[in-house]
């Protein structure tokens, strides 16, 4: 196969899909590929995805010493915003190595569950027009959640914890958390469409972005999608997140110390899906059993179908979105044939 034989059967496959409207890029310089589909110039929510960039940003200060994996979260941040969200009032024992790896023991306000009251997309259901503030994020769970253990005891996804290291960003450069993200990312790679919605403006166009609907909810133009800070509130185009992945491994943002630590997988997520420090790694053999020689990739995946990921066989950079937590496993499918027509080349 050539890569406009990929080109034009991956357009077969992407163009049968019905509800929903995707946007893919590939991209693999060493195997002449550079394919999309769907609307290019239109940014998309990226969800989660976006945990990739505070990742970096937390990195950034590590690598200037500013702050070290075990410095302790109760360094950076008041008692009063870190009280009540650990176990056994440990906060003094939670490290910045313990958040990005989703080990602290703090909840999680988007999906983990309530001690009283309903959950948080319930409450996002109640106001779609509320626009909420990181202090509102992490007193959702301070009041209505419990810790699910002790400092490094479990693995449990939070992105309370990823709010967290926004703040701590905040407080150790001093930079508010959109600025930090504009002038150490956006800027350097050249990610001129991205932005933060509701929160900060694209260095070029407007700040119209894809449909968005999260649990049934259409909220991609309602201020209902600032519930994501720093654990995912980024909105980019195709071609920034692919500037995105590059710039994670090629040394533009970070290391390649880093990178190697943070993609070094420690906990099983779901099947197929593991957690390193702040990314994630696709397994394919714990998605089909006879996927068991295929790449691993690594990147990250959004609760609204959005993927990010490197594929390390092939070189090949690769975004997806299809703007819904309904088209999860369609996603994914799409991603299968991805890298299935990619290992064909």
């Amino acid at each position: 196969m050539h890569s406009t034989d990929f080109a034009n059967q991956l357009d077969q496959r992407l163009v049968k899909i019905q509800h929903f409207t995707p946007q893919v890029a590939v991209r693999s310089q060493s195997l002449g590929i550079d394919y999309r589909y769907g609307d290019t110039d239109l940014p998309f929510h990226a969800t989660s995805v976006g945990k990739l960039i505070t990742t970096a940003l937390v990195m950034q200060q590590v690598e200037a010493g500013r702050i070290a994996l075990a410095t302790p979260i109760a360094e950076l941040l008041p008692a009063s915003e870190i009280d009540g969200l650990f176990a056994d009032d440990a906060a003094a024992e939670v490290t910045i190595e313990q958040l990005l790896t989703h080990t602290s023991g703090c909840n999680d306000f988007y999906e983990g569950r309530t001690k009283s009251g309903p959950r948080f997309v319930a409450e996002l259901k109640r106001d779609l027009d509320r626009e909420w503030s990181p202090a509102e994020l992490v007193a959702f769970t301070r009041d209505r959640q419990q810790p699910v253990g002790r400092p490094g005891e479990r693995f449990r996804y939070s992105d309370t914890g990823f709010v967290l290291l926004g703040r701590a960003l905040e407080t150790v450069t001093g930079e508010l958390f959109g600025e930090l993200v504009h002038h150490r990312v956006f800027a350097p790679l050249g990610m001129g469409r991205s932005f933060l919605p509701f929160r900060t403006q694209p260095a070029s166009g407007t700040d119209e972005i894809a449909p968005l609907s999260i649990a049934g909810i259409d909220i991609g133009t309602r201020r209902a999608i600032t519930c994501d800070w720093g654990g995912g509130g980024i909105a980019g185009t195709l071609d920034d997140f692919l500037q995105l992945m590059a710039g994670m491994r090629n040394g533009k943002l970070i290391s390649a110390e880093s990178w190697a630590m943070l993609r070094e997988p420690r906990h099983r997520f779901r099947p197929g899906l593991w957690y390193g420090a702040g990314t994630m790694t696709v397994r394919f053999e714990g998605l089909v059993p006879w996927a068991r020689n295929w790449p691993r990739l690594v990147g990250h995946l959004g609760s609204s179908a959005a993927h990010l990921w490197h594929d390390p066989v092939h070189d090949a950079e690769i975004a997806i979105n299809f703007g819904s937590s309904k088209a999860v496993s369609r996603s994914f499918r799409t991603l299968y044939e991805v890298v299935g027509l990619l290992r064909q080349l």
